[in-house]
């Protein structure tokens, strides 16, 4: 990225942030451009070679769909749309069709498609500019495929793209109705690649907050029968609507953690100035309202200074009774008297020192909160706060950022490595860290929380077979939210409640012998898949997010 558009874009974000906020974003950009120095020297990590992309090209799969590339174009710019073409026709999986959805004034698109010769593109010049949601929908009528992606006019693939999800649909049973990948930028037609967004597995909290799936999306035609196409009605966001729609009418997904998908950084793209587009994120916000209205879900939706990333409070409208168990009995007191509590929750108190699944299976409430000794949450109204992912019954388990007493990150949840290393997010960070793509300050679903400091629904902890006391930290906790998670419950981590740890040291996350030989033989194939809210891009058990190095 040139100097140039370093300097413009650094005094967007000063104008956008302020002058303190700027120094912390100054300090994280930093972080930034060591990662894109770390990502662009290793290719080699990221991206297949010329002997692996030729044996693409000879490979016959058992399942071979047509595959429907849809382009709404628009007066789009030569060079970026031979661009485009050329990435789309050579692809190393070959059963695809392009279609040109052109809503242009000028014969500029017809004209440039017109010059190459390949039966795959279907160009259809519209009657009208309908805008992004219209034109996309008329491209979706011209599709013949089972399966049908999304790719934006000035916008590249890698040529490995389709490749690699026909994979994914021919490993995956049963195959998925929707399938996303990693993605990166690039700054105008450089071919420089910057930016890498390595995503987590499909994440409901994360997504109610952020369009974190964005790009390469692919669908089958099948759950676009059936949800619709897109709403103009959202047009700006129309992508996140319709990914959150589709979920709403039962969509599976399937992450390709693989960088797939090259968008275009230039002056007119919502990627170089997102505030050039604020209406984009107002849709967005009324997006997000309407799919949590459409669930039953009664909450709040905000933008915040990040543009992109929205801010979700829940409603709290349903009763629950609460029991606060502690290890220590004088903490249980404090918990109870400082927990703000709205006229829907009934709430006492006891001292377990075991924390155990007596003590739990003892006590006559819907949820249980497990605190060890010595942990205490800043904020008042932390219970009702966490109880409201709780509402939807989806929820099994939720906890908040555990800090120290100086406020940096203890952890704000844990992940399992594919050998089974368990480490905690974020570990050492000051408490202000927004981390890689804002994962440190936004909602989302995690692997495992530990058992310092959680919310239980107790029917979940029924559900999972409750605790198994013979393991220790942290198998016991891998277990547990494992078979949670095989029940079907989610586990949450809410980074805007911060709890204050105040009689731990530093943490061993390792498990004994015995036990993690016993945890590989139980959960050694779900290892395998990496876990839900990491990525096999990064350092393997380095939950600070550190890009993979040759």
């Amino acid at each position: 990225m040139d100097f140039k558009t370093q300097a413009s874009m650094g005094a967007a974000l000063l104008k956008q942030y302020g002058i303190r906020d700027f120094y912390n974003r100054f300090r994280e950009w930093c972080e930034f451009r060591e990662r894109n120095r770390a990502y662009q020297a290793n290719p080699n990590l990221y991206f297949p070679s010329e002997e692996e992309l030729e044996a693409q090209r000879r490979k016959k799969w058992e399942y071979a769909p047509l595959v429907s590339i849809v382009v709404p174009t628009y007066e789009t710019d030569e060079g970026f749309l031979r661009q485009l073409l050329d990435s789309v026709l050579g692809q190393t999986y070959a059963n695809l069709e392009l279609c040109l959805a052109d809503g242009s004034q000028t014969d500029q698109v017809e004209r440039v498609a017109g010059t190459y010769q390949d039966s795959r593109i279907v160009y259809k010049r519209l009657l009208k500019n309908g805008g992004i949601s219209e034109n996309t929908n008329c491209g979706f009528a011209m599709a013949k495929g089972q399966y049908l992606a999304l790719l934006d006019h000035d916008d590249l693939l890698t040529s490995n793209a389709l490749y690699e999800m026909v994979k994914a649909l021919n490993e995956t049973a049963p195959r998925p109705d929707m399938l996303y990948s990693d993605e990166d930028k690039m700054v105008g037609e450089s071919r420089v690649y910057c930016d890498p967004s390595f995503k987590p597995d499909y994440n409901e909290e994360l997504l109610r907050r952020n369009n974190y799936i964005c790009h390469f999306l692919v669908f089958s035609r099948e759950i676009l029968e059936k949800a619709g196409g897109l709403d103009s009605a959202y047009d700006g966001a129309q992508d996140h609507e319709f990914v959150l729609r589709c979920r709403r009418h039962g969509a599976s997904f399937c992450h390709v953690p693989k960088i797939l998908y090259h968008w275009r950084v230039h002056p007119a793209s919502t990627a170089y100035d997102p505030g050039s587009k604020l209406y984009a994120y107002e849709n967005g916000k009324r997006a997000i309202r309407d799919y949590l209205k459409s669930q039953g879900v009664e909450a709040k939706v905000e933008l915040t200074k990040d543009l992109g990333v929205y801010q979700v409070s829940y409603v709290r409208n349903r009763r629950m009774r609460v029991a606060i168990l502690a290890e220590d009995a004088q903490d249980a007191s404090i918990l109870h008297m400082t927990a703000q509590k709205s006229k829907y929750t009934e709430v006492f108190h006891r001292h377990a020192p075991n924390l155990g699944n007596r003590e739990i299976q003892e006590t006559d409430a819907d949820y249980i909160v497990l605190a060890r000794r010595g942990m205490f949450p800043d904020d008042p109204y932390w219970l009702e706060r966490l109880l409201a992912f709780c509402q939807e019954g989806r929820v099994g388990a939720v906890s908040g950022s555990i800090l120290t007493p100086k406020r940096r990150i203890v952890q704000n949840g844990m992940a399992v490595s594919k050998s089974g290393k368990v480490f905690p997010l974020f570990e050492g960070l000051p408490e202000i860290y927004r981390g890689y793509c804002h994962r440190a300050d936004i909602p989302e679903n995690v692997s495992t929380l530990s058992g310092d400091f959680v919310i239980l629904s107790k029917k979940a902890w029924e559900d999972a077979g409750k605790f198994e006391e013979g393991l220790t930290f942290p198998a016991k906790e891998v277990d547990f939210f494992a078979r949670m998670r095989a029940c079907g419950y989610e586990v949450v981590l809410d980074c805007g409640v911060k709890i204050i740890c105040y009689n731990k040291g530093k943490v061993d996350y390792s498990m004994k012998p015995g036990e993690y030989e016993e945890m590989k033989k139980r959960w050694g194939d779900a290892w395998g898949q990496g876990d839900l809210a990491y990525n096999p891009n990064f350092r393997e058990g380095d939950g600070n997010f550190t890009l993979l190095r040759g």
